[in-house]
């Protein structure tokens, strides 16, 4: 019977085929979300939507959620299937959701498009009850000039933080301030109107190109509680007590305002040696030690600090003297946690290694950088380090030509050496093989059978390492119990002994184990002190005064010299 239903239902399903797209609200905030729904009729299968036309004026927030419904209405049988997606728009005015390409089964369909009416936050419904907001400290700044922007959001109704998207704003290098997690609400007073406000994130922003520049918005999902509509005739249910059993859960989703930040290039007169540094900075240098030898290393540092854009610039050259070996600096950056401004130190380090002694003079480091409070350019310099380099030890030895290197080049290049001796003669006929070829057999053989003898070395070291340890586990004992003699460390120090003595490969030590894995390897009498000796230590762990730590350790290190002379 039921295989007979079930046919006559699939005969007379409507074989027209139909899409429909609907919202639940054409009039809402810019922060609240709706429902769109698409239905396709007399479908067998789930309809496929391009939703990319509608992403550019609306955020889908969830979705699709699908659904399938049979219906029997006067003897004809119909089915539908419907995707649901949630949405949010993403500005204000009139936005059109347009004509969507909807594909039913193989077929091609469009919907029709559906216009709705979008209003700033706070114009629906109760004014200014839940809004967020971005903060700028000024709108007209020069290239590399902070901008300090605070993200703040404010409420008068109960809800709580689902998700926060943080912007990532074009043309802007950005240094984190603050991100309060969780976020911290105080009250505050708008208008007379008591509201909770909690920042969200506060960013220094440096522009890195002239125009006008947008910042974009910071997106905050959220869970808002509302009350439910009810009939306005007054009942028993209208006491406060019974609001939590009428009220619902709602999403928003909040978006700041669209802020523009117009950015001016620098005035005229810009310095030959200034490489985009904006602030007001500081600058040092200095050495670890001024009294170095020929051949040894000397570290060279120069700090720089202020606040601006210290991560935006670098350093202008510099012109070490030829007699010095210099490595590349390496730096690093240390923050200040300062609530408005990005302020911190940058340091970078120079190894120098002077091949040559004598006196010289580090550079003198100059920076030129942009003041935005008064529009000027300054340049600020560090003093000359001065070095004293004494010889080297071979140097003191072989003494100094008091020759440049460009000098002894020279000499290299005039002098030319006369033979004043006479050569040596070999007699034709007569095989003689001179010692640089017997030299070089020797070397060949050397390197050829070196890999061979290292390897063996190397294995019987590995063969040999848990013997080398356990030779060793007494002499590092009693020095542990020397060092340290508290309870613990002479527990430790016992087991650590019998585990690289006895090369046991357990992890579980306690005074029942070191029983069962030492029977018969340690004489009784050894072994009895010893499990009685662990038993006092945990006992002095967890009931101290039976024995201080000097008479344990002494007894310990008595007790591993006898049991490790017998064993």
């Amino acid at each position: 019977m039921r295989l007979l239903v079930s046919i006559i239902l699939l005969f007379q399903i409507v074989t027209g085929q139909s899409v429909t797209a609907t919202v639940d609200v054409n009039q809402l905030a810019v922060n609240e979300t709706f429902t769109f729904k698409i239905e396709a009729k007399g479908s067998d299968n789930m309809p496929r939507i391009n939703l990319a036309p509608l992403e550019k004026n609306f955020t889908i927030v969830s979705g699709p959620a699908q659904q399938t419904s049979y219906q029997w209405i006067n003897g004809k049988a119909t089915s539908s299937k419907t995707l649901t997606w949630t949405l949010v728009p993403n500005k204000k005015g009139q936005l059109t959701i347009p004509s969507l390409a909807v594909t039913v089964d193989g077929k091609r369909l469009k919907t029709k498009p559906i216009h709705m009416n979008i209003k700033g936050s706070g114009q629906v419904a109760k004014k200014d009850e839940l809004f967020l907001l971005a903060e700028i400290d000024q709108d007209e700044v020069f290239v590399g000039e902070q901008v300090t922007v605070t993200y703040k959001l404010y409420t008068r109704v109960q809800m709580s933080l689902e998700d926060i998207k943080y912007p990532e704003s074009v043309g802007f290098w950005s240094e984190e301030l603050s991100v309060p997690r969780p976020p911290r609400f105080n009250q505050t007073t708008i208008s007379g109107v008591v509201y909770n406000v909690a920042t969200l994130y506060k960013v220094a922003l440096f522009p890195t190109k002239t125009g006008e520049l947008e910042l974009s918005p910071m997106t905050v999902h959220c869970n808002v509680q509302i009350k439910k509509k009810r009939k306005k005739q007054r009942s028993v249910f209208d006491d406060p007590f019974f609001n939590s059993f009428f009220n619902e859960t709602v999403q928003k989703i909040l978006r700041t305002e669209a802020r523009k930040i117009r950015v001016k290039p620098y005035p005229a007169g810009q310095p030959a040696n200034f490489t985009g540094a904006v602030g007001a900075f500081e600058l040092s240098s200095y050495v670890d030690t001024d009294k170095v030898k020929a051949n040894e290393a000397v570290t060279y540092y120069v700090e720089l600090q202020g606040t601006g854009n210290l991560n935006m610039f670098s350093l202008p050259k510099l012109n070490f003297p030829e007699t010095m070996e210099v490595f590349p600096p390496t730096a690093s950056f240390e923050q200040k946690q300062l609530w408005d401004q990005f302020t911190g130190n940058m340091k970078w380090e120079y190894i120098l290694i002077p091949r040559q002694a004598g006196r010289v003079f580090l550079p003198r480091i100059e920076l030129a950088y942009f003041n935005p409070k008064d529009e000027q350019f300054h340049s600020i310099s560090s003093r000359s380090v001065e070095l004293n380099i004494s010889p080297a030890k071979d140097q003191l030895t072989s003494g100094s030509s008091g020759f440049t290197k460009e000098e002894i080049a020279l000499l290299g290049q005039d002098i030319h050496y006369n033979i004043s001796s006479s050569p040596k003669w070999i007699e034709r006929g007569r095989r003689e093989m001179p010692i640089w070829v017997w030299t070089g057999y020797v070397l060949a053989a050397v390197l050829f059978l070196a890999p061979v003898t290292l390897t063996r070395y190397q294995q019987q070291r590995i063969a040999n390492a848990g013997q080398r340890m356990s030779h060793r586990a007494l002499k590092r004992a009693l020095k542990s119990l020397k060092i340290q003699s508290d309870v613990e460390n002479v527990a430790s120090t016992i087991y650590s002994y019998l585990k690289e003595r006895w090369q046991l490969q357990t992890d579980k030590m306690d005074p029942l184990n070191v029983e069962q894995e030492l029977s018969g390897i340690i004489p009784p009498e050894e072994l009895e002190e010893l499990i009685q000796l662990l038993k006092d230590c945990d006992a002095g762990r967890y009931a101290p005064g039976t024995m201080t730590n000097q008479d344990m350790a002494g007894t310990a290190g008595i007790l591993l010299k006898k049991v490790d002379s017998r064993a």
